[in-house]
């Protein structure tokens, strides 16, 4: 029987749009048959498959709209002071985990990750080899926190492979090279890519920053911060090295690709664009725009 997986890919603050995009899938018949996800869609998707369907996608839209998001992902300064200490000690993460510990507790009623649902697979960097890793079993708390952990800002986790591993977007933000090696030949891989600096673009106008422009160029925190800087960075390397991983998946007839943040300001769904992955300022307007663009695009893949 013909399966359907989501594929989830990192993107900070741009995880509101995915929600949405999410809760127009849902909406409109699709439900996931399997989950892979990374850094905030590994979240998504966790939040996903402890109950796949229209009511915890909404609940999930909600937790990124009412401001409890921005606590966990663009954490104010107590929580840098919290976080000195570790530094201090053994410099390894400049902000606690502690919040986002806490949330996935609450919020994902699993000890491991084989116990959920819907069978999800969670992509982290081996900070040890350099190389992607996908778990589909092992702690729910320390795995989901490993691919969120951009280097520098959270420490790195040790998993009980015995290596520690920090955020998938390192090598490998959108896993649906993985998502496919998994999936049959009548199977769909709906790809729902929420990085300002796509990875999954198909075409040459697929930035934001430039589109219609033949560019690929994001708009990025633009603060003198060094927090800033680093958050520019990796967005920048974020998007070189997942193009190079994604390859030539996009070509594979079982994929879909939702439309990106880009199509959807460039369409006019969005009116404006975030600054960058620590902008919660339009998380509404990018729920309601990937939940559209979501639907819209389900429909133009079926005509």
């Amino acid at each position: 029987m013909a399966r359907t997986s989501f594929v989830l890919g990192g993107g900070g603050a741009m995880g509101a749009y995915q929600a949405g995009a999410l809760l127009g899938l849902l909406q409109s018949g699709l439900v996931p048959d399997a989950l892979y996800g990374c850094s905030a869609g590994a979240l998504n998707a966790a939040f996903l498959a402890a109950q796949p369907d229209v009511a915890r996608a909404e609940a999930l839209a909600t937790w990124w709209s009412d401001g409890s998001s921005t606590s966990v992902l663009a954490p104010d300064w107590r929580s840098h002071l919290r976080g000195l200490p570790s530094v201090l000690r053994d410099r390894r993460g400049v902000l606690s985990t502690a919040p986002l510990r806490r949330l996935v507790a609450a919020n994902v009623r699993a000890h491991d990750l084989s116990e959920l649902v819907v069978p999800l697979t969670v992509t982290t960097t081996c900070l040890d080899c350099g190389q992607e890793r996908h778990h589909d079993t092992g702690p729910v708390v320390d795995t989901l926190v490993a691919s969120c952990a951009l280097p520098g800002l959270f420490a790195p986790v040790r998993l009980p492979d015995g290596h520690l591993h920090v955020d998938g977007g390192v090598v490998a933000g959108v896993p649906v090279a993985r998502a496919l090696a998994d999936a049959g030949p009548d199977d769909t891989v709906v790809v729902l890519d929420c990085g300002l600096a796509p990875v999954t673009c198909v075409g040459p106008a697929c930035g934001v920053g430039d589109v219609g422009r033949g560019g690929c160029v994001a708009p990025a925190d633009s603060g003198p911060g060094a927090l800033e800087v680093v958050l520019r960075a990796f967005t920048v390397a974020r998007a070189v090295a997942n193009r190079a991983t994604v390859g030539t998946a996009l070509d594979d007839p079982r994929v879909l690709v939702v439309p990106h943040i880009a199509d959807a300001w460039a369409g006019g769904l969005l009116a404006a664009v975030p600054r960058g992955p620590r902008d919660f300022s339009q998380s509404g307007a990018l729920i309601e725009a990937g939940r559209l663009s979501a639907q819209l695009g389900l429909r133009s893949s079926v005509r």
